[in-house]
């Protein structure tokens, strides 16, 4: 194992071509809500991750990443990302009777 391996750059994916239905349900995200974010490495294959929203800006959410990526590196759980609404795939809703650690039913779930 090479504990010495690069890391691999990235950018999110724009998302509101892939799911008409979640700019709308973007604008009213909370903290505690899991959104799905699509990350496009530099070289190789998109890969989908779920982030843990964190902090809500007008113009930027911040979120902590929910497992490793499979193919990324330099990338893992626990990580703190940060991204626009535009970015968001799918929400999956925290319900108020939740932790900020309990998921959402997929019933929550809005998009991909």
């Amino acid at each position: 194992m090479n504990l010495f391996r690069r890391s691999t750059p990235w950018s999110l994916a724009d998302a509101v071509d892939r799911n008409a239905r979640v700019p709308e349900a973007a604008s009213a995200l909370q903290v505690g809500d899991a959104v799905k974010l699509v990350i496009v490495p530099r070289d190789g294959l998109e890969e989908r991750v779920w982030v843990r929203v964190t902090a809500v800006g007008e113009a930027e959410l911040v979120g902590s990443l929910r497992s490793d990526p499979a193919e990324l590196r330099g990338l893992h759980a626990g990580d703190a990302v940060t991204f626009e609404r535009r970015h968001v795939l799918a929400i999956a809703r925290r319900e108020p009777s939740d932790s900020p650690e309990t998921p959402s039913g997929p019933d929550a779930t809005v998009g991909k």
